[in-house]
């Protein structure tokens, strides 16, 4: 392994300056790396920019990979608001569809009587009885069910219960999984049957729409760790990808063929918003697009000529802008 030696930002500037990238404003640059830092900015964008033996192609400016930066910190942005909907949406459905089926007490819908077992610990604790993935699931409720901020404590100490409504406000995206994944057959399909449009629903066979539905919760789950750690967002393609689904698939006009052949890959950005327009809460979708052509709209002020690049990167229609 090569140690990596500390470099000032001078000699930081240097480095880019010998490996043919032109330095505009020595000063804003300095300002920049400082800020954000080199590993951020270059290491994160330059790839875009570079030849195959790592110079920077001809009239390759740092202003063009720190707007690629800013760009994508905007995709980052409008990624995670819009997935934050996706997830308050699937609370409301999963808290509705367990207080309708087994009532509004915590003991009754945390309950063996709801929840699978799934699957044995690697690591079992017989002191803290977790044995399986739903004995940490039902230690996970109990903690927010003892937390002491508003609105539990309200609810725990006014009415001597949480309802599912109020609990899952808390659970955390990984719990979510959990619960979900934990699920009965019975319960599953009724939850699905209320997250996806009727006319979507009615096209897919039930191990079709368990499939699509994971599928997509796991991707949800890919891409907010991914934003909420501010690692690049706008051409990550997760290694995991959506099995072909030609409800999904022809929408973005993306083939099996391409798939296999790997020309395409069943994953990214495009995919996973096309995968939430077929819940029937469109909201997540709205906000993304309209938060991700604002984005394109201030980078292509300067930056015009690297959209087509940029789309393609992104495995986004050449029309997407259109």
């Amino acid at each position: 392994m090569t140690e990596k030696i500390f470099k000032s930002i001078t000699e930081q500037i240097e480095l880019l300056k010998s490996k043919g990238l032109i330095i505009i404003d020595e000063a804003d640059t300095a300002s920049k790396l400082s800020d954000f830092g080199y590993y951020e900015i270059i290491n994160g964008y330059r790839t875009t920019f570079r030849n195959d033996d790592k110079t920077y192609k001809r009239g390759t400016t740092f202003d063009d990979i720190f707007a690629l930066y800013y760009f994508d910190s905007k995709v980052r942005a409008a990624t995670m608001l819009a997935l934050e909907h996706a997830e308050a949406f699937l609370k409301q459905k999963l808290a509705y569809t367990l207080a309708e089926k087994y009532g509004t007490k915590f003991e009754d819908y945390i309950s063996k009587n709801v929840f699978k077992t799934g699957n044995k610990l690697k690591y079992p604790n017989k002191s803290k009885h977790l044995f399986t993935d739903r004995d940490l699931f039902f230690r996970e409720m109990l903690k927010i069910k003892e937390d002491d901020t508003h609105p539990i404590k309200h609810y725990r100490t006014t009415h001597e219960n949480i309802p599912p409504w109020i609990l899952f406000k808390k659970m955390s995206f990984g719990n979510l999984r959990y619960a979900i994944s934990l699920l009965r057959s019975e319960d599953k399909k009724i939850l699905i049957q209320r997250v996806y449009e009727s006319e979507v629903f009615n096209k897919l066979n039930i191990q079709e729409h368990f499939t699509l539905f994971s599928e997509t919760i796991k991707m949800i789950n890919e891409y907010r760790n991914r934003a909420a750690h501010g690692s690049r967002m706008y051409n990550f393609f997760p290694d995991f990808s959506y099995t072909y689904t030609p409800v999904l698939h022809d929408k973005v006009g993306l083939s099996k063929t391409a798939i296999v052949k790997k020309k395409a890959k069943s994953s990214g950005l495009n995919l996973l918003f096309t995968s939430l327009s077929l819940w029937s809460n469109r909201y997540p979708c709205y906000v993304f697009e309209k938060d991700l052509k604002s984005a394109f709209k201030g980078y292509s002020t300067k930056w015009s000529n690297q959209i087509p690049l940029v789309l393609e990167e992104m495995q986004f229609p050449k029309s997407y802008l259109d």
